[in-house]
């Protein structure tokens, strides 16, 4: 998910606001599949610019979808307090100057009291 965010966030402006732009026009399906030489490719206007983007083998436009909707998700409530991502935050989860490679996971635990 995050080397596909990273391949929004370049075609755009390397802002939040695109980027979660972007994301919701790939989320609402804007967007066509072809098959070429036995791969599945997306094409998408995107912000004015030609988009591609080639399914990793054994997915399909579903999975495409999906892992749209997902990344869409991150970037509205990946932020603080689960808001949408400023700048900042987006481009550090995108370049991990750490060198680490794991996803970041929101989960929230609510305790009921009887």
């Amino acid at each position: 998910m995050r080397a596909f965010i990273f391949s929004v966030w370049v075609h755009v402006k390397k802002t939040s606001d695109a980027t979660l732009e972007a994301l919701e026009s790939l989320a609402a399906k804007q967007y066509t599949t072809a098959e070429a030489g036995g791969k599945v490719v997306v094409s998408a206007t995107v912000q004015g610019k030609s988009f591609t983007y080639e399914i990793p083998e054994g997915q399909s436009s579903s999975d495409f979808l999906q892992l749209a909707h997902e990344s869409w998700r991150m970037v509205s409530i990946g932020g603080t307090n689960f808001a949408q991502m400023t700048d900042a935050e987006l481009k550090a989860y995108l370049l991990d100057v750490a060198g680490e490679v794991t996803d970041r996971t929101v989960a929230v635990f609510t305790q009921r009291i009887r």
